[in-house]
């Protein structure tokens, strides 16, 4: 398997709702992506914080531009 194929967690969150919300604005902008472990900490919210937290996903070839929209992305208060 190429490195940019290969599937890197992107960030880690401890919100459910921030989780989503990333995930949309990425798969908005032609990004494939999924959440990892967000039914574990739905279900069982204690998991959350001793479970690592919900893992978005991307491909590796993509992480820089995951990086640049999220940066640039002026409602989630990066300016």
């Amino acid at each position: 398997m190429h490195k940019e194929e290969q599937i890197v967690t992107f960030e880690t969150y401890f919100d459910p709702m921030l989780a989503e919300i990333i995930r949309a604005k990425l798969e908005a902008n032609d990004i494939p992506c999924f959440l990892a472990d967000e039914n574990m900490s739905i279900i069982y919210p204690a998991y959350n914080q001793g479970g690592g937290g919900i893992k978005l996903k991307v491909f590796a070839r993509d992480w820089e531009r995951c990086r640049e929209i999220i940066n640039n992305d002026e409602e989630m208060g990066n300016d």
